[in-house]
């Protein structure tokens, strides 16, 4: 009786391989399930048979039901069989995983905040500032003791209902520094030379003086050191922000920005801002905290409205004092703001914090709300060539974002308000002095004035101050066009 040959144990040829015309021999033991060239290519790759049984150690095909994989899906223990389908499934796969990390990342905040009594002004907290909110601590937002922290209700490591530690990771995109880490590689602003930073966001182009048409003066920044300007302990910074439309000023103009260099100049940066320099503010950075800003600007139909925006989030971004271009000094000095003051407010004689001059530290509360209600003003509106300043962006939004500001913290007011300081949202206060029937104690309103204001804004080729509002009312007359509808 003739003996069996033993089957071969050497390697197999891919080119002899019975699937390498159709694909049929790739796959463990032989049975493939490519296609082409790298069904093939697999021929060679099924483990040998068993000397003793003729049969091989492998599974079967059949052992693996089909249901539980692509059609492509290589089912060969070769690395190198079927490499492009094993890399498209990977990405899927990690994708998949990335995008249920995100949404169950998000799932745990908003189940957190739902958690809460107060899980709206929550929210708002969350969005006014995110720093303040720790990352890890989730708790009822209250201390052991039943008051509010110190964060504005942000959750104590002692508070009850503790979850920290259950959850280590978090989205890339959460704007909040982690505990220990440098707020450099957060999303947050950071502004560690802060007086070397605005020297550049307001320098002229090539960073020298530009030549004035004739009758005009050339107005320059006046710089201190940080140390002066932002000493340790002290909450707004002296720094003093004008806007113009650019650095050549009537002589009138010119003479008031010297007042304040006079008055301030010992211990105060006074820097102005020109158009350029307020256009790079807004479009030159990321916005987390006012991601319409870029948009609900392109709606934006007269400079008055643009300069009245740029202020409320210039001082939120850095804080100091704002001034109108023809406001000037009169109580006021460098000893007025102390360091412990969060917020400076001269009474004007409307009864409400003045909105043409006023002072406040970084990220303040009162002045995020001020310029979002003054962006929201823009962006519902039906029609923005109908656009009256002082109500939609003007002292209107700003007396809406301070009752807002104290509203949060569950204050009622109605905006009109004595001397006195006033606490708000985040436990964070604003302070107003002076008096309604006397609204220049502090600082002049109209220290240029009358027809020598009229005719400097003519000279300087500000009149698209007001006159553009009009210009483009008259292009689009009889048409009703909203801010979304661009």
């Amino acid at each position: 009786m003739a003996k069996a040959k033993e089957p071969s144990t050497g390697p197999r040829s891919p080119a002899r391989s019975p699937g390498g015309a159709d694909g049929g021999g790739g796959g463990i033991g032989g049975a493939g399930r490519g296609s082409g060239a790298a069904g093939g290519g697999g021929g060679g790759g099924g483990e040998p048979p068993d000397r003793r049984t003729g049969r091989s150690s492998s599974p079967s095909p059949s052992s693996f039901p089909s249901s539980l994989f692509p059609a492509s899906f290589p089912l060969s223990s070769s690395p190198a069989s079927h490499p492009r389908c094993n890399v498209r499934h990977f990405l899927k796969v990690g994708l998949a995983l990335a995008a249920s990390f995100h949404f169950g990342w998000i799932s745990r905040e908003l189940s957190e905040l739902a958690a809460r009594d107060d899980a709206r002004v929550r929210m708002d907290e969350r969005m006014l500032a995110p720093e303040g909110v720790p990352v890890a601590v989730a708790s009822a937002g209250k201390k052991e003791g039943g008051g509010r922290s110190s964060t504005g209700g942000a959750a104590s490591a002692s508070g009850s209902g503790e979850r920290e530690g259950r959850w280590p990771f978090r989205s890339p995109f959460d704007p909040r520094p982690r505990e220990g880490q440098r707020r450099g590689r957060s999303l947050l602003p950071v502004h560690p030379r802060p007086n070397a930073e605005l020297s550049a966001l307001v320098a002229p182009p090539n960073g020298t003086a530009y030549p004035c048409p004739e009758g005009l003066v050339y107005v320059s920044d006046h710089v201190l050191p940080d140390d002066v300007t932002h000493p340790t302990g002290r909450k707004i910074p002296r720094t003093l922000h004008v806007t113009s439309k650019s650095r050549c000023m009537s002589r009138a103009f010119a003479s008031n920005a010297g007042r304040w260099v006079e008055r301030l100049g010992s211990k105060y940066s006074i820097y102005i801002h020109d158009d350029d320099a307020v256009d790079r503010f807004f479009y030159e950075r990321r916005w987390t905290e006012f991601g319409e800003l870029k948009e609900v600007a392109s709606c934006v139909t007269t400079g008055a409205a643009k300069a009245e925006i740029w202020r409320y989030i210039m001082i939120w971004e850095y804080g100091g004092v704002y001034s109108d271009l023809d406001s000037g000094p009169a109580k006021f000095n460098v000893e007025s703001i102390t360091d412990d003051e969060d917020v400076f407010f001269p009474l004007e004689g409307l009864g409400i914090p003045a909105q043409y001059w006023f002072a406040a530290s970084p990220r303040h509360p009162g002045m995020y709300m001020c310029a979002k209600q003054a962006l929201q003003a823009i962006a519902f509106r039906d029609d923005i060539s109908k656009n009256n300043v002082a109500k939609t962006t003007g002292p209107g939004a700003f007396k809406v974002g301070l009752i807002l500001f104290q509203q949060f913290a569950g204050i009622e007011t109605n905006g009109y308000v004595d001397a006195g300081t006033y606490e708000g949202e985040h436990g964070r206060t604003v302070k107003v002095v002076g008096l309604k029937a006397n609204p220049n104690e502090w600082i002049v309103r109209y220290r240029v004035g009358g027809n020598v204001k009229e005719e400097s804004y003519a000279q300087m080729g500000m009149t698209h101050f007001f006159a553009s509002g009009r210009k483009f009312e008259e292009l689009h007359r009889g048409q009703q066009i909203g801010c979304l509808d661009q």
